[in-house]
This record gives C-alpha cells, sequence and structure tokens, in this order.
C-alpha cells in the first residue's frame, strides 16, 4: 500500500508541475553536449544523403529519360502498383444533393481485399462529355465532407463549406470523384481490435512489412479508380483526356505523388502539402507515418516529385503561417522544380500562391490559379 501512494505522489506532483509550465526531467543529470535523442542521428545524416536521381544535382541531358528512372524508382520505393484487371462496381446508390446536384455512391472492387468506395457528383441533368475532378480529403473525417453532410461533431465546423471539393467541383463544370482514402470515413480500420488512437498509424506500419507505404497504396488505389472511369468512360459521359486531381494536406499529398507516378491525370492542385522532405515530414512530431516513403531520401527530394508532374500543369496554395508546411518551403521547392518545368518547355504550368494564415484550404485562390491553366 505505502508503494502504490508514493506512486500516486509522484504522478499527483509531476502533473501539477506541468500544469505550472515546470515539466519533470527523470534525466536532469544527464552530462550536456551528448547526442542522445533517436532525430540526432537523422538530423545529422540528412546532410549527407545521397540523393541519388535528384534533378539538381544531375542535370541530364534528358530530363524525359530523367523521368521515367526517378518514376519507376518512386513506384519501387512507396510499393505503387498498377493492377492488371480494372475494378468493378460491387454496389450503387443514388442521392439528392441541394442545388440541382446528384451523389452517385458507387463500391469498386480493385482486387482481394481492397474495395474502395467512390462518389460521383455532377449536376443531375449534366450532358457531356465533362472533365472529372478527383477529391481527395486530408485527415479528416472521411470523403463526406467533400459534398458537405456532417457524420461527426467535428464535422460541423467545417460546415461553411471550404473543404466540400467535391460540390466546388461540380459547381465549376466538372464532374467530381471523391475517393474514400484507405484510414479514412468508411474505410477505417474495423478488423483490429484494439487498434491504434491514430487513424493511419496500423496501416503504414504493416504496409511497410510488405515493402509498402501507405501514400503507395493511396496512389495505387487513385489509379485505380481512374483504369474504371477510363473504362466506363462512354457510359458516364466524361472525357477521359480532362481527369485531374486535387487536395489539400494529406489529401494534396496524395493527388501530387498520384500524378507524378500515373501521367493519366492532366493536371493538378495540390496545396497544404508542399515542402523540403528533410525539412517538414523529417523533423516533427508524426503519429500516422501517412506519407513516409522508405529510403525516398537516399533517390528524391520534393522537388523532383513536382518535376514528375511535368510538363502537366500543377497549381499550389500555401498559407504563409502554416506550421505544418510553411510557404516559403513551398517557395524554395518550387523554385527548384521550376528547373525541370524549364527543360520541358512548361514554365508557365507551375504556380504557386501564398495566402495569409495556417494550415487550412482556400477555394476562391485555390480555385482562381487552378483554373489560370484549365478552364473545364
Amino acid at each position: 500500500m505505502a508503494s502504490r501512494w508514493r506512486v500516486l505522489a509522484m504522478a499527483l506532483r509531476h502533473r501539477l508541475l506541468r500544469m505550472i509550465g515546470r515539466p519533470v526531467d527523470p534525466f536532469a543529470d544527464t552530462p550536456s553536449g551528448l547526442s542522445l535523442s533517436p532525430s540526432a542521428r537523422h538530423f545529422a545524416d540528412y546532410d549527407r544523403v545521397a540523393l541519388g536521381l535528384r534533378f539538381q544535382a544531375l542535370k541530364p541531358d534528358d530530363p524525359q529519360l530523367w523521368q521515367r528512372q526517378a518514376r519507376a524508382k518512386l513506384a519501387e520505393l512507396s510499393g505503387y502498383r498498377r493492377e492488371a484487371s480494372v475494378p468493378y462496381s460491387v454496389g450503387e446508390q443514388r442521392f439528392a444533393l441541394p442545388d440541382g446536384l446528384l451523389r452517385r455512391r458507387i463500391y469498386l472492387r480493385a482486387r482481394e481485399g481492397v474495395d474502395i468506395p467512390v462518389h460521383l457528383v455532377q449536376p443531375e441533368n449534366a450532358s457531356g462529355p465533362l472533365p472529372v475532378m478527383l477529391c481527395l480529403q486530408g485527415t479528416n473525417s472521411g470523403a463526406h465532407i467533400s459534398w458537405g453532410e456532417a457524420r461527426y461533431p467535428a464535422d460541423l465546423e467545417k460546415g461553411n463549406g471550404d473543404y466540400a471539393i467535391a460540390l466546388q467541383a461540380a459547381q465549376r463544370g466538372y464532374m467530381a470523384v471523391a475517393i474514400e482514402q484507405s484510414c479514412f470515413g468508411e474505410r477505417g480500420e474495423r478488423q483490429i481490435r484494439p487498434r491504434s488512437a491514430a487513424p493511419c498509424v496500423d496501416a503504414t506500419m504493416h504496409a511497410l512489412l510488405l515493402g509498402r507505404s501507405l501514400i503507395g497504396e493511396r496512389c495505387s488505389d487513385v489509379s485505380a479508380v481512374i483504369d474504371w472511369l477510363q473504362a466506363e468512360a462512354a457510359g458516364l459521359q466524361i472525357d477521359p483526356a480532362r481527369i485531374h486531381a486535387m487536395g489539400h494536406s494529406a489529401g494534396g499529398s496524395v493527388a501530387l505523388f498520384a500524378a507524378a507516378l500515373d501521367e493519366r491525370i492532366a493536371a493538378v492542385l495540390a496545396c497544404g502539402c508542399i515542402g523540403y522532405i528533410r525539412d517538414t515530414i523529417g523533423r516533427r512530431r508524426d503519429d500516422q507515418g501517412q506519407n513516409v516513403i522508405p529510403g525516398i531520401l537516399n533517390w528524391l527530394e520534393m522537388a523532383d516529385i513536382l518535376g514528375l508532374v511535368a510538363p502537366r500543369p500543377l497549381a499550389s496554395v500555401a498559407g504563409a503561417a502554416d506550421p505544418i508546411w510553411p510557404g516559403e518551403g513551398a517557395r524554395a521547392v518550387f523554385a527548384e522544380a521550376g528547373e525541370i518545368y524549364a527543360r520541358l518547355g512548361a514554365t508557365g504550368r507551375l504556380q504557386l500562391q501564398i495566402e495569409p494564415g495556417g494550415h487550412r484550404f482556400r477555394p476562391d485562390p485555390s480555385w482562381l490559379g487552378f483554373l489560370q491553366f484549365i478552364d473545364p
């Protein structure tokens, strides 16, 4: 009993000290000047990474050959793959939305163990062929936010419509295709008990065991949806040559990497997701691992990922005070990627806007910047 009271007393003391801003360091007697944190090893190595396919260092004579080599390496590292067969529908429902819009919920079976909910949002009486916008939510509760539906209390905080990107796309003449991403919404983990509190960490770790990454699997899903869209283009009344992708934060990352890997994506709007890997996900807390690709710094940095989209249009909006993906970091990446775009004769197809504020999606400047490139 005495031991239990000691435990409780120590815990209470530590909690009270934290509350007044004086957290207890149990190892305060450690000598100074030692590199003991795990990050010290990694930060030291960042300055020495090989970046063996970095365009800026190689300055290749043939930028298209470099793209083929870098794209193959990115696919290998991330575990991205295209399935041999086209996904097929295993269920469909229709729902009316305000302002004369229609939502069709379709479940696509991409392969054994992978069913992908997709939601087609468009004017009910639209006539095609329509351009397509693949809508990818970030770290939110699910794709339902894309058409303004609230299924969780936190969704109501997004009720101003800024994140209703499928509605925004449909109102601008697109067939919006909202893809439920792995780990969110209907695709949240349901089989593991107990599961981790962070929604993505279990999938991230299990993908690593198979030599894959979560972002690689998500990009594979995007390509599977494109396979289906192209196969059903006539019936859907869409233009398969105008398939675009958009997203913010983790959704922007998937839009960007999917376009880097799959050249069928004709244009990209990727916001709140761009900065050098070593300065962003490589230096901050990460309880999800959504964008971690094993070994990528041995070969590529973020400017190279942007360069794999060239010469296709790429637009982005960053927050000047974004603590996750700072605007100045995005500016530096765009400046480096601009060399690749220039070498491919596409200087005018790369655009970054930096807006005041932090980490949030900004519909008006985002759409304005993107539609300078593409007029659906």
